[in-house]
């Protein structure tokens, strides 16, 4: 007959846990800036003004006596003028000759002042074609031509439209679990008496 002396008989299962993660998930992204951007054209104005050239020949057509109406008047006038003087002049010396007749002994007086004045009543007028020189014949004027050029110009246009960046977040996981519960078996042993033994 066997005799087992009393005891405890302990089982033990230790328990286990299981983790599982997930990790977090981010995602970024930056849109485009909107943008324009506009250049006025410039702008240019230009002001002429256009040069001219006074040409005058009148001296080189006087020589060839091609005169026109204005200036034929004014030497006629000038003539008349000239011949009023030189007839004053003349009768007065012929008055004083006249005047003084005692001083003219055996001369004929009336007859030389006559014969005189015969030469002087040829009907005309004698006009000179003038002398001038073929380097003064022409002469002219010359003004240049005058030229402004002015700018505008205009500062480009500029327009931006910034765009915040698209964030998308996905936070990460942990999961526990039990994967082993723990436990405790405990038997007393030996309190009986094994009889078949």
């Amino acid at each position: 007959m066997a005799i087992t002396f009393p005891h405890l008989e302990m089982h033990q299962v230790f328990g286990k846990i299981a983790m599982s993660t997930q990790n977090a998930f981010q995602t970024m992204r930056q849109p485009k800036a909107d943008q324009s951007i506009q250049q006025p054209k410039a702008e240019m104005t230009i002001e002429r003004q256009p040069g001219k050239v006074a040409i005058d020949q009148s001296a080189g057509w006087h020589n060839l006596d091609l005169k026109s109406a204005r200036v034929r008047i004014a030497e006629a006038a000038e003539a008349g003028k000239q011949a009023v003087l030189d007839g004053i002049s003349r009768h007065a010396q012929e008055g004083d000759e006249l005047l003084h007749i005692e001083r003219n002994k055996g001369k004929n007086l009336f007859a030389k002042q006559a014969a005189n004045n015969v030469d002087l009543a040829v009907i005309g007028t004698h006009y000179n074609t003038g002398s001038t020189p073929a380097s003064e014949a022409v002469s002219y004027e010359v003004t240049p031509t005058q030229l402004q050029i002015s700018w505008q110009t205009h500062a480009p246009i500029i327009e931006a439209g910034v765009r915040a960046p698209e964030l998308t977040y996905q936070p990460g996981q942990v999961n526990v679990s039990m994967q082993q519960y723990p436990s405790l078996d405990i038997q007393a042993v030996g309190i009986f008496v094994d009889e078949k033994g």
